[in-house]
């Protein structure tokens, strides 16, 4: 069975709201986030393109910047559901720090609309995801029980060094910030104070692993000032080496963000055990044109020197895990 992590759907009305245009930019923060892309509501041309690629089902979500759109997405999800339940399982969108009805709002969606879990950004009202903000958001997704999908931010901010006449953006400054979200989890204290809480970051951390070891080395050899320069407190006990590196392993990674590049693969399995990563496509936003792509990569996956029964997890079977199917 083949799982899509990360597969985009919203409501029409979002679409014609901004312009209703194919190709149209979409503006966040004064750039371009993205191009409007129809097959985004078009769950008949999804499900065309699922069978053409060989997807059996798709996990949507969306990232949105107001709770009234969130409610509304979740209610098409909701829809979308029903009418296809054995093809689309569908993530709540929340704005964990807009107050009351957002959390309130998160809890309909699971408990009432049958949601299986939540997407979120890394950066929530300008707070990273170890701001202890985010802690009643964090206590209401652990008593629910489901997943927290952390969604690249379209326009992340905090980043002025990182302004080019090209798009850095999409390229590199949306991977950095998931990537220091990620570590913030381990040593932000996160994964220690909510134990119950599963995360699944995109992208294969943002290129986490290319990091990883520096971070790590520098947990071992500074011990605690590691975090008492800098006027905080280790979040787990000694040795902080190990300490880290169980924490880390809790995390999901999915796989979407390179199109089926295989040296992105390899360079997340130097670090991410197999067994926490989850195959994903990014679609509509990659893989667009020719679902034969997506085809290609798993049989790229496939190929990798791991046991099957790790390469079905990968495909599918963890995410399935993960969301109670």
């Amino acid at each position: 069975m083949i799982i899509d992590w990360q597969h985009h759907a919203s409501p029409k009305v979002f679409f014609d709201r901004r312009g209703g245009k194919a190709g149209a930019p979409v503006m966040q923060n004064g750039k371009v986030n993205l191009r409007l892309r129809p097959e985004v509501y078009q769950i008949d041309m999804q499900l065309d393109y699922m069978d053409a690629a060989g997807i059996d089902i798709s996990v949507l979500s969306a990232t949105l910047e107001n709770h009234d759109d969130c409610s509304i997405t979740s209610e098409f999800y909701a829809e979308v559901m029903r009418d296809h339940p054995d093809r689309f399982v569908c993530l709540a969108p929340c704005l964990p720090l807009h107050g009351p009805e957002a959390l309130a709002g998160l809890e309909h969606a699971i408990s009432e609309l049958g949601l299986k879990g939540v997407v979120i950004s890394p950066q929530n009202a300008g707070e990273a995801l170890d701001s202890q903000k985010m802690w009643p958001f964090y206590e209401l997704v652990q008593k629910l029980d489901v997943p927290i999908f952390v969604h690249i931010s379209g326009v992340p901010v905090g980043y002025d060094a990182l302004e080019a006449d090209w798009n850095i953006n999409v390229t590199m400054t949306r991977e950095f910030d998931v990537a220091s979200n990620a570590i913030r989890l381990v040593n932000g204290g996160v994964l220690t104070e909510f134990p119950g809480l599963n995360f699944v970051i995109p992208h294969f951390g943002g290129g986490v692993s290319s990091i990883y070891e520096r971070v790590e080395r520098y947990v071992d050899s500074w011990g605690d000032r590691f975090w008492e320069d800098q006027g905080g407190k280790a979040p787990f006990a000694k040795p902080y080496k190990q300490s880290f590196r169980d924490a880390f392993d809790r995390l999901y990674f999915d796989m979407a963000g390179f199109e089926g590049g295989m040296n992105a693969v390899n360079c997340a399995l130097t670090t991410i055990r197999p067994n926490r990563l989850l195959f994903a496509t990014d679609y509509p936003y990659n893989f667009s044109d020719d679902p034969e792509m997506v085809k290609h990569y798993v049989e790229n996956i496939r190929a990798l020197n791991l046991a099957p029964e790790i390469i079905d997890g990968i495909l599918g079977g963890t995410a399935a895990q993960l969301l109670k199917l």
